[in-house]
């Protein structure tokens, strides 16, 4: 390094090239925040393909099966959204919670709901909930249950 680079002109010019570069920095990180969220989002629905195609990679119909684990998937996401949304945005929007604080809250209670009561949920009907007896009283009036 010279003298002359030292100079307060060649300073006040890399003042101002660093200020520059540290506003564009801001600018970059704040403008590619909601991409996060989006790839994030993507991830999850292409793993969701992804395990249906190693699980039934051997079925005939594949492609309709990894298809409708993709579609499950974002309709998974927006099921869980909507219920976080439901539950704590009355919190955050009284500042009981942060937003951070709420997603926490919200990530760990949704997947123990799921993992807990959600073999529950996918059970068959109990046989009892049908009325058989009036089906087949109707069936021998109309020919149809």
């Amino acid at each position: 390094m010279t003298d002359k680079d030292l100079e307060q002109r060649h300073l006040d010019t890399l003042d101002r090239d660093l200020g520059r570069l540290s506003s564009l920095d801001r600018a970059t990180s704040y403008a590619s925040r909601p991409f996060i969220s989006f790839g994030i989002s993507l991830i999850f629905i292409i793993l969701a393909g992804l395990v249906a195609l190693y699980l039934f990679g051997n079925s005939s119909n594949t492609v309709v099966i990894v298809i409708a684990a993709g579609f499950g998937a974002y309709m998974a996401l927006n099921i869980g959204a909507n219920d976080v949304a439901n539950n704590m945005g009355p919190a955050v929007g009284a500042n009981a919670l942060t937003m951070g604080g709420a997603i926490a809250i919200a990530a760990i209670f949704e997947s123990a709901g799921a993992l807990l009561a959600g073999e529950m949920l996918s059970q068959p009907l109990p046989k009892g909930l049908l009325l058989l007896k009036a089906c087949k009283r109707h069936q021998s009036l109309s020919g149809q249950c």
